[in-house]
């Protein structure tokens, strides 16, 4: 009689598409108010061509060469959720520093030193009396907040994305 081995199969997960996706979000997060109020002087002075082109590429679509007043109007459109996906990318980038580098803030680089003692500087900290407990707990709130901020981004850039289609790439 002859046994066979069963080998098992083990699937990696890999991170760098999630991290890719997030990176874009986040490029695109931050790049649409200043190409939505760049738009508007340039629709004003007569290139709306370049101007149309430069939101299509940015929600991924074909160029074309809108009207003046489409790409105007488009650019009122899309100011407001322009600037809260801005708003929100600010913060992942502010949220960074606050949560995961939290060791290098002037407030707690102090325990460098000693990171796995208590002290009494971090006796309120969230996740205190230790350095460790208290940077694990910041990050862990800064994670949360971050894809928090990426599902908002991506919602104003879905509304921008509908905007764009029907007033640029129609």
């Amino acid at each position: 009689m002859t046994s066979s081995a069963v080998t098992p199969t083990v699937r990696t997960v890999s991170l760098r598409p999630l991290l890719h996706a997030a990176a874009r979000t986040l490029f695109r997060g931050v790049v649409a108010l200043p190409l939505a109020v760049a738009a508007v002087p340039m629709a004003l002075l007569g290139a709306h061509g370049p101007a149309a082109r430069a939101q299509t590429s940015l929600a991924g679509l074909p160029a074309r060469r809108p009207a003046r007043w489409r790409v105007l109007v488009h650019s009122v459109a899309v100011a407001l959720p322009a600037l809260v996906s801005f708003v929100a990318a600010l913060l992942v980038g502010y949220l960074t520093y606050a949560g995961y580098l939290y060791f290098l803030r002037p407030d707690a680089s102090f325990a460098l030193g000693h990171p796995f003692t208590p002290d009494e500087r971090f006796h309120n900290a969230w996740g205190g009396p230790t350095l460790v407990g208290a940077w694990f707990v910041h990050s862990c709130v800064a994670l949360g907040m971050q894809l928090a901020a990426l599902g908002l981004i991506r919602g104003a850039l879905a509304v921008q994305g509908r905007a764009t289609r029907r007033l640029l790439a129609a």
